[in-house]
């Protein structure tokens, strides 16, 4: 660069304002920056003649130009417009699924309640016990038998003691004539047992319910009490007649 040209008087015809001596370099960033333009005065300090900042070929390149449209351009803006929005699916309620829990532990209490109700009626192997018209007859071949007959034409009551439908022992085990002998029998079985045991009571449908009661209030003491799981009163099915 020629030392004539470093130094520039300005004219901006927009505000009729002369600016001088300014360096060639800030002459060229007001032009960058749009603060003269193509209209606007130049000359070299020290000299009378002005030329247009359009006509210098020292300061063209500054001035802004617009650009040809590009092929590239057109493809570009052809381009789909992605937008950073994200639709989230709606999360299902939870109370369309159905709670099956309620639902299980009611089945499983009527479960145990037929299970009660079904184990009441215990075999009566030696014994008519009374009968039952939806009694379930449950084979307790394990549990205690305490057994009440009557014999004779007085109708005397008879007792016997037996495991599921036999007899340990047929002479102590069969016609015991007071209560006492039969829980003698069964607290002597007692003592070769490591667990508890069920126990059925099966009475003639004659005995007198004051027998069977006292039998049951005995086994509710000691020491029958602790080593008797279950205690059942045994029946038979009742037979109906088809009309």
């Amino acid at each position: 660069m020629s030392k004539d040209r470093r130094f520039l008087d300005v004219w901006i015809i927009e505000s009729n304002t002369v600016y001088r001596e300014v360096p060639f370099p800030v002459v060229s960033d007001w032009i960058q920056q749009g603060r003269l333009l193509e209209n606007d005065m130049l000359r070299r300090s020290g000299t009378a003649e002005w030329f247009a900042v359009g006509s210098s070929p020292d300061f063209t390149p500054y001035l802004p130009h617009s650009e040809p449209d590009r092929v590239e351009d057109a493809a570009e803006a052809l381009e789909p417009v992605e937008l950073d929005i994200r639709w989230k699916r709606p999360v299902p309620d939870e109370d369309e699924d159905v709670d099956m829990i309620p639902l299980i532990d009611v089945s499983l209490v009527l479960l145990i309640f037929f299970m009660l109700t079904a184990s009441t009626a215990g075999l009566a192997a030696f014994v008519p016990t009374p009968p039952a018209e939806y009694g379930m007859i449950d084979p307790n071949t394990e549990g205690v038998q305490l057994n009440i007959d009557l014999q004779g034409e007085e109708r005397r009551p008879v007792f016997s003691f037996s495991v599921g439908n036999k007899f340990l022992d047929r002479e102590k085990d069969s016609n015991l004539s007071t209560i006492d002998e039969l829980l003698g029998r069964l607290q002597e079985y007692l003592k070769g047992q490591a667990g508890r045991v069920e126990v059925s009571i099966n009475a003639h449908p004659d005995v007198k319910s004051g027998l069977t009661r006292e039998l049951m209030a005995r086994l509710e003491s000691e020491p029958f009490r602790s080593r008797i799981m279950q205690k059942y009163y045994g029946v038979s099915d009742k037979v109906v007649s088809e009309k």
